[in-house]
């Protein structure tokens, strides 16, 4: 499913195997030969602001949250074939807004201060 979409849900309940499809699969293109990378993130262990990142409200200085760094990592990677990044943990609104931009056509991150990070053609978002 990879192969035509950009982002995924694994659904299922606590203990089902949703850990261990995507990490077979993971491997199983390392053992093909197809270097692949993940990068887990559990968006309900973090504020907002530490996950996506934030403006100083006086010094209009940015800083960085945790997708923010891993998309632009992965944005600019051209070593690998194959780039995950596994939202682990319940989906709630709070978090998952954001990620609208990310998972419709557009692709797109769109960050606080306004920088647009493109999902790129090896990057593939999985929610679990």
């Amino acid at each position: 499913i990879f192969e035509v979409r950009w982002s995924v849900f694994l659904l299922g309940p606590a203990g089902c195997g949703k850990t261990s499809i995507w990490k077979t699969l993971l491997r199983a293109q390392n053992n093909y030969g197809e270097k692949s990378v993940y990068k887990p993130i559990n968006p309900k262990a973090v504020t907002r602001n530490e996950l996506y990142g934030s403006l100083h409200p006086t010094t209009r200085e940015w800083k960085e949250g945790l997708i923010s760094v891993t998309f632009r990592d992965m944005a600019n990677n051209q070593v690998n074939l194959h780039q995950w990044i596994v939202l682990d943990g319940d989906i709630d609104a709070e978090w998952i807004e954001s990620m609208n931009t990310v998972m419709d056509d557009n692709k797109m991150l769109t960050l606080a201060s306004n920088e647009r990070i493109p999902l790129t053609g090896t990057m593939r978002l999985l929610l679990e």
